[in-house]
């Protein structure tokens, strides 16, 4: 069985993991003792720059194309209603 990920998505997952990955790394800098990061903040901040970049990007992604705003043509048989 093989799954399937939009290119997209696959892009908005790396960079989410890469920018929780970093946030993670300076906050563990930052504290100044080994191992230490901020884990909710790296997290917090991940699943927000995916977020942007998924409503900047494509937007609508994820959902269901919507009906055409126009009904088809009538075939010429069909009679008006009155």
């Amino acid at each position: 069985m093989t799954i399937q990920i939009a290119p997209l998505a696959a892009l908005l997952l790396i960079v989410g993991i890469a920018v929780g990955l970093s946030v993670f790394k300076y906050t563990a800098r930052a504290h100044e003792a080994p191992g230490r990061g901020d884990l909710g903040a790296a997290i917090a901040s991940g699943v927000g720059v995916a977020t942007l970049l998924a409503l900047l990007l494509a937007p609508g992604f994820g959902q269901a194309p919507l009906a055409p705003a126009t009904p088809p043509p009538s075939p010429s048989w069909a009679t008006p209603l009155r």
